[in-house]
């Protein structure tokens, strides 16, 4: 059993950790807010333009997409770059263990130091890039990504691109989840047919080709960037529920400490007071 003061340590030492998970707790949950704040935006955002594509290509004939398995394949993965996330990177690692094929074939890029430490000894990673931590950095970051995925298709022929991902859900938990990038399932943009206010849709006056590319271009920019704000928004969910776990282990805890030390304090009172007595019993006892 700990001496008075190695119970006092040990009660220092839980009290400072206490302090630092209520650091991180009020750190998640402030980034949950902004992260959750831009994907609601970037949503609305994707929904513009998934409109706008379904103008200009209104007069095209729609197929759905053929489900073909020859061809490159890109992935790209989405994790965390800092521990202490809970179930986050176990959960998107093993997902993507499931759903990639281990060949030449698929290229895979990562997101996040902790995805790239579970993967890369089952896959050859292509390309691996860190995590922004602010909704400011996801754009720096959303064009480099874009920038690789040019350099790449320029050498060789890809011919899907594949997120994979944790959503979050309105519970405050989340749930792996994927998204075709390319190509554009456009199949998806005829539930736009119905939803104008008048009877004929919008018309648009600049060259079409143009118009096309820049829709295109953008809508690869959001959907990455709205994967990144899903993404951070559940880390940070899932480690605003492993520190108030880990919050409740630490109080636990410490009430078992106070409770130790008042009783080994207790037990050094009553020593002491018996000492004493004994100590007076035997002078006085030496008198006579």
């Amino acid at each position: 059993m700990q001496g008075l003061q190695g119970i006092k340590e040990s009660i220092s030492s839980a009290e400072n950790l206490q302090s630092i998970v209520s650091t991180m707790k009020a750190h998640a949950s402030s980034n949950i807010n902004q992260f959750q704040n831009a994907a609601k935006a970037s949503m609305e955002y994707r929904r513009i333009l998934d409109m706008s594509l379904y103008i200009v290509l209104s007069e095209e004939e729609i197929l759905p997409l053929e489900d073909t398995s020859d061809g490159n394949i890109l992935h790209i993965v989405f994790g965390s770059d800092h521990g202490l996330a809970g179930t986050f990177n176990e959960k998107i690692s093993t997902f993507a263990l499931e759903e990639i094929p281990k060949d030449e074939n698929h290229k895979i890029i990562i997101v996040g130091q902790q995805i790239l430490q579970r993967l890369q000894d089952d896959y050859k990673i292509h390309k691996f890039f860190m995590q922004p931590q602010t909704t400011d950095s996801i754009s720096s970051m959303v064009n480099r990504l874009l920038v690789e995925i040019d350099e790449l298709r320029d050498n060789i022929p890809v011919e899907k691109i594949i997120l994979y991902y944790n959503r979050p859900k309105d519970d405050a938990t989340f749930v792996e989840d994927t998204e075709l990038l390319f190509p554009i399932d456009l199949s998806e943009l005829i539930k736009y047919q119905s939803i104008w206010d008048s009877k004929s849709i919008p018309t648009y006056f600049v060259k079409k080709e143009t118009i096309i590319s820049d829709l295109i271009r953008q809508y690869f920019f959001i959907t990455l960037y709205r994967t990144f704000c899903f993404s951070l928004a559940s880390e940070n969910a899932s480690r605003l529920a492993s520190m108030q776990s880990a919050e409740k282990n630490i109080d636990e805890r410490l009430e078992e400490l106070n409770f130790e030390y008042r009783r080994e304090r207790q037990n050094s009172i009553t020593s002491e007071l018996n000492d004493v007595v004994s100590g007076f019993k035997a002078i006085r006892g030496s008198k006579y």
